[in-house]
């Protein structure tokens, strides 16, 4: 079954072109139908590249947005470009720097051939020095070692870096909140795939490289760019609509302490911009409370 399965990739891009480059060349020799390209209103360079590249490549679908709408909004529009304009059975979604290993995807759709009522499956995310990508691991579900014995972990959640879904979940689910902008949309699209009762694997043997300039963590405290510290209030109004969507009353609570245990830990700290920061913070929880962006689904038949 696994050899005959049709395939999509959807990689949303802004602005790294050598990285894109370097992406789509490490995919092109997989097994793939189409490869959509989300452009998000990068600069000309990519504009030019991506035509150049379609020519070369029919499989090339280059999706250029008039505005930048964030990785979540590019997702969206893949993942909705896939399920409107194809007929692939799986979508293989990847980061404009995710570096595919030449047999990824072949590693990633095994479980495919032994387990029933997939979700999504999850690849093995690893740093330029073959160290975990700290900003990648999944989260385990209770019973996360049903298949170990094969290299398949039960996960609730996974990042986009590589990770596939089949068709009918996306029917079953919808969309990726295009309004989240960037930060926990993959952590509530996949959440929202483990709650609908689909069970998900990250797959050990699908190894790619996530070539972020550094592999760190979060933490506000550390940051010295500005622009990069205005991200975190997209973090809290997006986890504080996750938790309310999928985790109920209690997991609400548990963030919001979360949120305002960090607030205090910043306020009595030395760390540089604390105060916009902290404001940054604020607004994000106080917004979070309010916000309610819309899921899309398609129309059930």
């Amino acid at each position: 079954m696994v050899k005959n399965l049709k395939i999509d990739c959807v990689i949303v891009t802004y602005n790294k072109l050598s990285l894109l480059k370097e992406c789509i060349k490490s995919i092109q020799t997989q097994q793939l139908q189409n490869i959509f390209v989300i452009d998000n209103n990068s600069n000309e360079d990519t504009y030019q590249y991506l035509e150049i590249e379609k020519k070369r490549d029919s499989r090339i679908i280059p999706i250029h947005l008039t505005k930048n709408l964030g990785g979540a909004g590019g997702f969206n529009r893949g993942i909705r470009t896939f399920f409107e304009k194809s007929e692939s059975d799986y979508v293989w979604v990847l980061d404009d720097d995710t570096i595919a290993n030449p047999n990824s995807l072949e590693k990633l759709i095994k479980p495919l051939d032994q387990i029933e009522n997939v979700g999504f499956l999850a690849s093995n995310v690893r740093w330029t020095n073959g160290a975990p990508s700290i900003m990648n691991v999944p989260a385990l579900s209770n019973n996360w070692n049903q298949y170990s014995q094969k290299g398949y972990l039960q996960i609730k959640t996974a990042s986009f870096v590589s990770v596939l879904f089949p068709r009918y979940v996306v029917y079953e689910v919808g969309l990726p909140i295009s309004d989240f902008f960037i930060w926990c949309d993959d952590t509530e699209y996949t959440s929202r795939i483990t709650k609908a009762g689909f069970k998900n694997y990250f797959v050990s043997e699908s190894c790619i490289t996530h070539k972020m300039a550094q592999n760190v963590g979060i933490d506000i405290k550390k940051e010295n760019n500005k622009s990069r510290i205005t991200r975190y209030f997209l973090r809290n109004r997006n986890s504080l609509f996750m938790f309310k969507e999928l985790g109920g009353v209690k997991q609400v609570i548990k963030e919001l302490y979360r949120q305002m245990r960090t607030v205090i830990k910043l306020i009595f700290s030395k760390s540089t911009l604390k105060w916009f920061k902290i404001i940054t913070l604020l607004k994000g929880t106080i917004l979070g409370l309010l916000f309610n962006p819309k899921i899309e689904k398609f129309p059930k038949s």
